[in-house]
């Protein structure tokens, strides 16, 4: 393993934390999840998102951050691995999609803040999926409140995490294929998966 601090990344759906939890076990890593069930304004953003968008998303990067600020403090960084199925980033393109202009404008001055404090993974693996596959997902695992997401909600989010990963010139991120990776309906493909989180990637974007 090249790498001590990996996060897996994608839209709803594209099946982030089972790869997560894989590699983690796989590797004798430590796993972080985010914990978007604890965040009290969820639920209630789907059921109105002018009210609750801006609480929804401070609560989110409060915790996105607390949750690797914490972990990364407190690892042996010549022994401990962490696998994540999310980035702080994340909160940036959400925020982006979900906040009105002048919300915005003082969101990203908080996040500037939380974002220069904490380390970036080694390696950040996009999972991007086709929204037939995410919607397929996103019913599969039966949460009431994301059942209702719009086609052009998806499109928005993976079409604002490829924008926003062209900014990050000094990340080492690698782009792939949901379904040439899927490990729940081929669990053969698994072999495939480690052998693509061993390699060496150059700082910058690579396609898979």
């Amino acid at each position: 393993m090249n790498y001590n601090y990996i996060a897996i990344e994608g839209v709803i759906g594209a099946g982030k934390t089972t790869i997560a939890a894989f590699l983690a076990q796989h590797f004798g890593a430590k796993l972080l999840l985010e914990e978007y069930e604890e965040n009290p304004f969820l639920i209630k953003f789907y059921e109105d998102k002018n009210k609750y968008s801006f609480p929804l998303e401070l609560s989110f990067l409060a915790s996105r951050y607390h949750q690797v600020k914490n972990e990364i403090e407190k690892r042996d960084l010549f022994q401990d691995i962490i696998i994540s199925d999310f980035v702080l980033y994340k909160s940036l393109v959400f925020a982006s999609i979900n906040l009105k202009a002048d919300e915005l404008e003082l969101y990203k001055k908080l996040f500037q803040i939380m974002f220069h404090q904490i380390p970036v993974p080694d390696l950040t693996i996009y999972i991007y999926q086709s929204i037939d596959t995410l919607k397929s997902n996103i019913l599969q695992r039966g949460r009431d409140y994301e059942i209702n997401i719009k086609d052009s909600y998806l499109e928005q989010l993976n079409e604002n995490y490829l924008a926003y990963f062209k900014q990050l010139t000094q990340h080492r991120i690698v782009i792939i294929g949901g379904g040439e990776y899927d490990i729940v309906w081929h669990p053969e493909k698994k072999q495939k998966l480690i052998e693509l989180i061993s390699q060496d990637y150059p700082i910058g974007i690579t396609y898979i």
